[in-house]
């Protein structure tokens, strides 16, 4: 079982989508952020479901959503709301690698000979990819 956490599900959806891999690792990395997303949905739907808790409302009782996206919770329920949204963020998940193991060593083994350079962020997603899918095989 790779188990991550919500809130790394994105970054790492977003860099393995971005690596330039063999096609054998490809598929590996297609069938692996298909589990991923998987997850993300499920996520979204929940911070919906916070959101729609939480959320600050306009006169006719619909949510406000700010210029870029963003929600801004009740002030009476703010504190509840972060709380709740922190909480879901940092909450452990599990994803099934039982019918991908095999391909996954061979994932990892291309990741690892992965011919980039990688700093900041990309390298902290990668480092922790890495730990995590090494876990696995």
């Amino acid at each position: 079982m790779l188990s991550l956490k919500n809130k790394e599900l994105a970054p790492i959806i977003n860099f393995l989508s971005a690596v330039e891999l063999s096609p054998k690792a490809s598929r590996c990395r297609s069938k692996l952020v298909k589990k991923l997303l998987e997850k993300h949905t499920e996520l979204k739907e929940d911070l919906e479901d916070i959101i729609e808790k939480y959320g600050q409302r306009d006169d006719k009782g619909e949510i406000i959503r700010l210029e870029n996206g963003n929600v801004d919770f009740s002030e009476d329920t703010k504190e509840e709301g972060i709380k709740e949204q922190e909480e879901l963020l940092y909450e452990e998940i599990s994803i099934n690698l039982d019918e991908i193991k095999k391909k996954v060593k061979f994932l990892v083994t291309n990741l690892d000979q992965l011919d980039a350079k990688l700093s900041g962020y990309d390298a902290e997603i990668y480092d922790l990819l890495m730990d995590k899918l090494e876990e696995e095989i």
